[in-house]
């Protein structure tokens, strides 16, 4: 039994898997890889819900460009892994995928990847 909790912040994440729900909608799942302790002075910033942990999601929908950008903190905090739906219809083909993570308390807000980038 554990006293005492010990701030851990994600370092690397798997490789991320796309996969279509029972449903037929188009969905990426993102896991933590590699966790650590070491966390700097201030362990209340990697304990926090929300801005932590982002991702920006660049892919191809039926043949136009779109983007996501998201905060994943919420997510990996309660479930342990990220998921969101890129694609609802079971037509829709959804193709050229590419993931950015960032360390929102980290990284300067000016380094942020930003939509943009994936156009």
């Amino acid at each position: 039994m554990f006293n005492e909790l010990q701030a851990q912040k994600i370092v690397r994440f798997s490789q991320y898997k796309i996969y279509k729900n029972d449903y037929g909608s188009t969905k990426i799942k993102i896991q933590p890889h590699t966790r650590s302790t070491n966390v700097g002075e201030d362990e209340s910033k990697y304990q926090r819900s929300f801005n932590v942990y982002g991702v920006l999601i660049c892919y191809t929908l039926d043949g136009k460009r779109k983007a996501l950008r998201q905060d994943m903190t919420y997510k990996l905090k309660n479930n342990d892994y990220y998921e969101v739906t890129l694609a609802y219809s079971a037509k829709s083909d959804v193709s050229s995928v590419n993931v950015t993570y960032f360390n929102m308390v980290d990284d300067p807000k000016t380094s942020w990847p930003k939509k943009d980038d994936c156009f």
